[in-house]
């Protein structure tokens, strides 16, 4: 809360202003701030500055929620919280008895509904997971709703783009020839300047030559219109197990993943979901949750990977023990891949610099994850339901070098 009480229930989900001010995350605790009393998850944003706590998941008039909110996404800036919701008192006219998106400005007050189509029609499906643009202009969600564009005919989830100044809103989750995805897709994950999308899915006709008939990662240009797969090796082979849960670099070159997949870097031997990141660019995937030797971990990756705005850094969670030296915890634990060095080191330290207790995911907020430069920032949330946040190079000054 604003006077530093510890939260009553879990928090979870974190996401990070590009210079680690402001914390976004979800709650199921009536502690953090002064009149919580509709018994439902909020969404709160934290000011590692002045201590404030705020929720976000208001009207525009403060009324809170009437039902649960999760997943906020927030902007560079830290102005703009985009996250879905099940109230329907947020928004006037909201009758689809749906979860729906939302943006909070946290300057104005205004509460926004975005899920909607370009005439401003409301949903007539569950909309969620919002992926914010570094300047909150552009907003990337999944829905399972028909009438967000015309001519959606496919019967399942697509991933959209809902533009708060134009009010348009685009389906994504399509070919290069503009063909409508024939299976689910969802969890997107948009770049800083809301050109390219990342987004896992199911469909087998967004890129010609998809035959492996499980969850794989796109990316599509909106300004080309042009759709990629990305979970595939460096020489272009599709992956032969199943990949999801994504971070895209500023620029929209890098894209970070987890997969089974055991045919997307050579000597893939130890059956374990992993991290992988993809260098559109030079069309080269490299595992990242490797030690600082080169040596795949003895242990599963779970959570989504996080990357830098430039694509250097990687957080990710690992139940490896052989990653960096002195993992005794039994447990999952966070790390951060150094792509430039390229080394592997422990984010959860104790003041003592050995490894702390449990995490479950690890998300970086950078100047660099915006813009150029090396200020990171991480923000996680740990098996005993609480959120954390510290300053990169403090964490990596702890431990030192990498061995």
């Amino acid at each position: 809360s604003s006077t530093g009480e510890e939260g009553n229930d879990h928090s979870l989900f974190p996401s990070i202003s590009a210079d680690g001010r402001f914390v976004a995350f979800y709650s199921d605790a009536n502690s953090l701030v002064s009149g919580d009393t509709n018994d439902a998850t909020d969404a709160f944003v934290h000011d590692r500055q002045t201590g404030v706590t705020e929720r976000v998941s208001v009207s525009s008039t403060g009324v809170q929620g009437n039902n649960n909110s999760f997943f906020p996404s927030i902007s560079a800036d830290g102005r703009f919280v985009a996250f879905h919701s099940e109230a329907n008192n947020l928004v006037t006219g909201d009758s689809n008895d749906a979860s729906d998106v939302f943006v909070h400005d946290r300057q104005t007050g205004v509460t926004e509904r975005v899920s909607v189509s370009s005439s401003g029609e409301q949903s007539n499906g569950d909309s969620w997971n919002p992926s914010i643009s570094a300047d909150g202009r552009l907003v990337a969600f999944m829905s399972e709703a028909d009438n967000l564009v015309p001519n959606d005919t496919n019967d399942t989830w697509d991933v959209f783009v809902h533009d708060r100044q134009t009010g348009v809103t685009e389906r994504v989750s399509v070919s290069t020839a503009g063909e409508q995805g024939n299976l689910w897709s969802g969890w997107p994950s948009i770049s800083a300047n809301g050109r390219f999308v990342a987004f896992e899915s199911l469909a087998s006709n967004l890129v010609p030559d998809d035959m492996n008939d499980i969850w794989d990662i796109f990316v599509h240009d909106r300004q080309a219109g042009r759709t990629e797969l990305i979970s595939v090796s460096s020489s272009g082979e599709q992956g032969n197990l199943w990949s999801a849960g994504i971070s895209i670099s500023a620029d929209g070159r890098y894209v970070a993943f987890g997969s089974e997949s055991t045919n997307l870097v050579p000597g893939d031997t130890n059956g374990f979901l992993e991290a992988f990141v993809r260098d559109r660019l030079a069309g080269v995937t490299e595992r990242v949750n490797v030690s600082y030797s080169g040596e795949q971990a003895n242990g599963a990756t779970w959570s989504a990977p996080s990357i830098s705005a430039d694509g250097r850094f990687v957080a990710f969670d690992s139940a490896a023990d052989n990653l960096v030296p002195g993992v005794t915890n039994d447990t999952a634990n966070i790390f951060i891949r150094d792509r430039g060095a390229p080394d592997t080191c422990p984010w959860d330290l104790t003041g003592s610099g050995s490894i702390g207790a449990a995490d479950l995911a690890g998300v970086l907020g950078c100047w660099g994850r915006y813009v150029p430069g090396d200020s990171c920032h991480v923000a996680d949330f740990t098996n005993t339901g609480d959120v954390g946040s510290a300053d990169l190079a403090n964490l990596l000054g702890n431990w030192g070098p990498c061995p």
